[in-house]
């Protein structure tokens, strides 16, 4: 009897360490996708890159200007555009 239910809690913890994987490599394709939306538009620069902490700093150039892009380290995830306009 309890080689039966040690082989069942064996076949569960299996099963849990297998789905845990299943949702992670799910993550990591949306991750990917994150960075992608910021990469700079046609014809415009990047001028710098600046990493500090879980934050990267990109300074992109254009005719139109300069923005800045802030983005999460872990996630990729845009946290905020700030757009410079160029002096007349």
């Amino acid at each position: 009897m309890v080689v039966i239910v040690l082989g069942a809690l064996n076949m569960l913890a299996l099963g849990a360490v297998i789905s845990a994987f299943i949702v992670r490599s799910g993550r990591s394709g949306d991750e990917a996708r994150a960075y992608e939306t910021t990469l700079p538009a046609r014809g415009q620069l990047i001028e710098s890159v600046n990493v500090e902490g879980n934050r990267i700093l990109l300074r992109l150039s254009s005719g139109e200007g300069q923005e800045l892009v802030v983005l999460d380290v872990n996630t990729g995830r845009l946290i905020g555009r700030i757009r410079l306009q160029a002096a007349p």
